[in-house]
């Protein structure tokens, strides 16, 4: 479930008496929980690249949510979002459409778990409604080049025994 914005978080902390700790330690807490939702949010962010190939950011409006940036091509219409984000939501993992955009929820609480969960149904609900995989990996010159020179050896290899008599 997305976890809403604290008041505290939105407005700051207000004033405290003379020897109150209550405002050191509720910036501490904030300071903590931004930092938790900070890396639970790059975990996601991470696993979707690695899996589907779509960027994704936290966004913070009245609750923290993961926005999925769809490739140009499926936004032609905010039924498109609204659409994957009603299945995403259908898959447990609680998701909507803001201004066209799909949202899914984050929390402070989330394990490793939850946030492999959000990954795998937001993967699972690409994949198949926009037929998204995962891109290749990217490889520099000197992989590009490794992987050409053992292509041929192995051709060169199957054509040798492919030569020898019988």
């Amino acid at each position: 479930m997305a976890w809403p914005i604290p008041p505290l978080m939105q407005s700051g902390i207000t004033a405290s008496p003379n020897g109150s700790q209550v405002s050191a330690r509720q910036q501490e807490l904030l300071r903590a929980t931004r930092a938790v939702l900070l890396a639970i949010a790059s975990d996601v962010r991470q696993g979707l690249l690695e899996t589907v190939g779509i960027e994704s950011r936290l966004v913070e409006s009245d609750r923290f949510a993961m926005e999925i940036e769809l490739p140009p091509q499926t936004d032609k219409a905010m039924a498109d979002a609204a659409m994957i984000a009603q299945a995403i939501d259908q898959e447990n993992v609680e998701a909507w459409c803001e201004n066209g955009k799909v949202r899914v929820a984050i929390g402070p609480w989330y394990t490793t778990k939850d946030v492999d969960q959000v990954v795998l149904c937001v993967t699972k609900v690409v994949h198949v409604l926009l037929g998204l995989h995962a891109p290749p990996p990217k490889q520099n010159f000197w992989q590009r080049l490794l992987s050409s020179v053992a292509e041929v050896a192995s051709i060169q290899q199957q054509a040798s025994k492919s030569d020898k008599p019988k």
